[in-house]
């Protein structure tokens, strides 16, 4: 599919023409109201149509103007998959769409709820941010004239053809299968894990609370036309200035800011490495296709290794990271190139209140601006800028789809495959409980069940864990694993929005694409790999009865339910 239309509109906005309303314009020349320069918009558009030498010449917004993020990896190929060019997504909700709009709402609960620690997420306020985001998404699934709009059972929690209720409990959710249950982060992020004879604290020094920016226009429109923040730094340097812009103290992640604060320093693919990690060390089974597991043909005599064990394993789920970021950023710059979140908070403030007196009428849906969260935005900080909790605000490339969710979708999928995460009885597909795994403290001692956690702000008599305690056991037992390491693809994913740098679609969207690219990479093994695996996982996105369908790559193909699919549409 092509992207939504925005990049060649022109908006009639009174007596003028307005290009790139839609798109994303980051570090090129603005206007006073943030809108770009046509000349710069039209040599970034020929560039990113063109075979990757144009970008060169894209004028700068300033002098110092911060580098464009790698406009040309869309445009490598690969020889371990197609041409990232084979691939496609569904089309972005357009700019002035209802689901957009409502895509907002959330970014706007987000950066009022940055701080709230998850355990408190019973409060009358999240309550307040469950009960508008659903009214607005409801909106966004009815609005038929969008072709990209919102789509229950992918970019919300539900069925394919009915959206579930946003509660305290699912909203930043996604309704990924298990992944609604228990505590917002993930078992895989609470926990040490054991790196060889080294372990690795998933603890992390904090970004300061309640430190939000680009709350006020100067400081927005300087970075929309600089990419950095007012001390020179650009988004790989966020929030680095000096010991100002963090907590004292390391802690677990226990806030949606937390999250942000990972997701904008992480090696990327370092949270699914830890994930294997612990899988590994908790005698995770290997799933029932894999001739070296439990069952076996090959397990009596022989074990896996550099193919179908722990070292492959391990290799993979970093490499396919490399492919799913070749064919997102193909969709970012060649496809879509959409707004980020902070460009369209932009235009609602210009549209709502104007810059020097004067307002654009952009044709945004008037309630985005009214909304409760909008309003709270507004009184706190005299603004409708969208409060962002990184300097700079965001990355220098354009927002759809999202790279670390597409890179989390691969990775998942991956670690889905090899281990068994479901069985199937009496024709009922069951999933593997969180619990089955085991943990040790030390190598020589005996191994116990795994310990479940939760994580937030919690008063206990050593100070050092008031960010962590164990989960209650009427909770803990409706763990999965399949249920983990989508909260943990969801965790990394909505990350990105809760510092205000995504939309929701381009997180869910991206997740089934990097799950289709890890379902080819997974094709190529099951024919490449001399003892011919098979393997089977269960998807992110859900049918009309809510289940996820179930796919199996064997001999070289793939099938979805028993049919046999084409992933370069990225939908399994």
């Amino acid at each position: 599919m092509s992207g939504n239309g925005d990049t060649d509109r022109v908006f009639k906005i009174g007596k003028d023409e307005v290009v790139g309303v839609g798109s994303f314009t980051k570090t090129l020349p603005h206007n006073e109201f943030g809108e770009v320069c046509p000349e710069a918009f039209k040599k970034l558009v020929e560039a990113t149509r063109g075979n990757g030498g144009g970008f060169a010449d894209v004028p700068l917004g300033a002098g110092n103007s911060a580098q464009l993020t790698n406009p040309q990896a869309g445009l490598a190929a690969d020889q371990l998959t197609h041409h990232p060019a084979a691939y496609s997504m569904p089309p972005a909700p357009a700019v002035d769409s209802v689901s957009t709009a409502a895509e907002m709402t959330e970014l706007y609960w987000m950066a009022l709820l940055r701080d709230c620690p998850f355990n408190q997420f019973d409060s009358p306020e999240v309550a307040k941010a469950a009960k508008e985001i659903d009214s607005v998404f409801r909106k966004g699934i009815a609005d038929s004239s969008d072709a990209g709009r919102l789509t229950p059972g992918v970019d919300v929690p539900g069925s394919a053809t009915k959206m579930s209720a946003i509660t305290p409990q699912n909203v930043f959710r996604l309704g990924l299968p298990g992944e609604e249950i228990g505590p917002k982060v993930s078992q895989f992020f609470v926990r040490p894990v054991g790196f060889g004879t080294q372990t690795i604290d998933q603890k992390q020094r904090p970004y300061k609370t309640d430190l939000n920016f680009l709350t006020d226009y100067d400081s927005w429109i300087y970075a929309q036309r600089t990419g950095k923040d007012q001390n020179g730094q650009a988004y790989p340097k966020a929030n680095e200035f000096d010991g100002s812009f963090f907590e004292r103290e390391s802690r677990y992640i226990s806030t949606m800011r937390d999250l942000a604060r990972f997701v904008n320093k992480d090696a990327l693919h370092q949270a699914y490495f830890n994930a294997t990690l612990i899988l590994l060390s908790g005698d995770a089974k290997w799933t029932p296709g894999n001739p070296y597991g439990d069952c076996g043909r090959l397990q009596a005599r022989e074990a896996g290794f550099g193919v179908l064990g722990g070292p492959h394993i391990l290799a993979l789920v970093s490499e396919v990271a490399t492919r799913a970021l070749k064919v997102v950023w193909n969709q970012k710059w060649q496809v879509n190139l959409r707004l980020r979140p902070e460009a369209y908070g932009g235009r609602v403030h210009v549209q709502v209140k104007g810059v020097n007196g004067k307002k654009r009428a952009y044709g945004l849906p008037g309630f985005v601006a009214t909304t409760e969260a909008a309003k709270a935005v507004e009184k706190r900080y005299k603004s409708l800028l969208l409060p962002m909790a990184f300097t700079p605000g965001s990355p220098t490339h354009p927002a759809y789809g999202a790279g670390h969710a597409t890179v989390a979708g691969a990775c998942v999928t991956i670690l889905k495959a090899y281990f068994k995460t479901f069985e199937t009885i009496n024709g009922v597909d069951c999933p593997i409980a969180f619990s089955s795994l085991v943990e040790r403290s030390e190598p020589f001692f005996p191994k116990s069940p795994i310990t479940a956690y939760k994580t937030g702000y919690f008063k206990k008599k050593d100070s050092s864990e008031t960010d962590r305690c164990v989960l209650e056991p009427e909770i803990a037992c409706k763990l999965t694993i399949e249920g983990e390491l989508n909260k943990l693809a969801q965790n990394v994913a909505m990350g990105r929005s809760m510092g205000g740098v995504h939309w929701r679609t381009d997180n869910t969207r991206s997740l089934t694409l990097g799950e289709a690219i890890a379902a080819e990479i997974l094709a190529e093994i099951s024919v490449d790999s001399n003892e011919k695996p098979t393997f089977e996982f269960r998807t992110f996105s859900r049918k009309a009865d809510g289940q996820p369908r179930k796919i199996t790559v064997t001999a070289g193909r793939i099938y979805a339910d028993g049919k046999l699919v084409d992933t370069h549409s990225s939908a399994l």
